[in-house]
């Protein structure tokens, strides 16, 4: 009776201890399967013609938005998004200027536009697509969104750096914001926060990309 007792020991603790394990790791993945995907969004006083307008400018996007100080455009064509279209943009990060280069990789016309990030320079960054994006919401306001989903090198960065990169995401849309409702370039990000607040800011309510051209 023990010698039976004690070969059910041998096998309990091994199989507790796995199924410890792997509960420890599914907690694991799943948290960084939240860490690496996050959304931002503002409600603008403009048509949504309007937004797309100043969204499809893909590769002038550093002349009205302050978190970039140069972009190019690496394919031929007139600058504006398409599908396949390549820019280089230039975001100010210290000494070093972080330098991505990055391609349309889904585009609706009127509605989004999804671009990845296919190389980088000066930033951790692994993998990256971004999407930006105009509808209206329920009360029929003009609202311009962005989802962003990232990994970076390794688990502890692509969680540590989630709040900078969502923290900058939100200053571009504050940017476009400022400039699609005034006509005007300011380069002020403390005083777009302060003028704008973060109260329209509403980045962990998922939304449904629609993928029919906004009226």
């Amino acid at each position: 009776m023990i010698h039976t007792n004690t070969n059910i020991s041998n096998y309990l603790f091994p199989l507790l201890f796995l199924i410890s394990v792997g509960t420890i790791v599914a907690q694991v993945n799943g948290d960084f399967k939240r860490s690496k995907i996050f959304h931002n969004e503002v409600v603008v006083e403009g048509s949504p013609q309007q937004v797309w307008q100043v969204l499809n400018a893909f590769g002038k996007v550093s002349s009205f938005n302050a978190t970039i100080d140069e972009s190019y455009m690496l394919s031929k064509g007139t600058g504006e998004a398409e599908l396949g279209a390549e820019r280089e943009i230039h975001i100010p990060n210290g000494i070093n200027n972080i330098i991505n280069k990055e391609r349309i990789i889904a585009y609706v016309d009127g509605v989004y536009y999804t671009y990845k990030v296919y190389e980088t320079e000066n930033f951790p960054t692994k993998d990256m697509e971004v999407t930006y994006g105009v509808r209206r919401n329920g009360s029929g306001q003009t609202v311009l969104f962005s989802r962003t989903e990232y990994e970076m090198n390794n688990y502890l960065t692509t969680r540590m750096f989630k709040g900078k990169l969502k923290k900058s995401n939100f200053d571009s849309l504050l940017s476009y914001k400022n400039y699609i409702e005034t006509g005007e370039i300011n380069w002020d990000l403390k005083e777009l926060r302060k003028q704008y607040g973060e109260k329209d800011m509403n980045g962990e309510t998922d939304f449904a990309i629609r993928l029919d051209p906004v009226n």
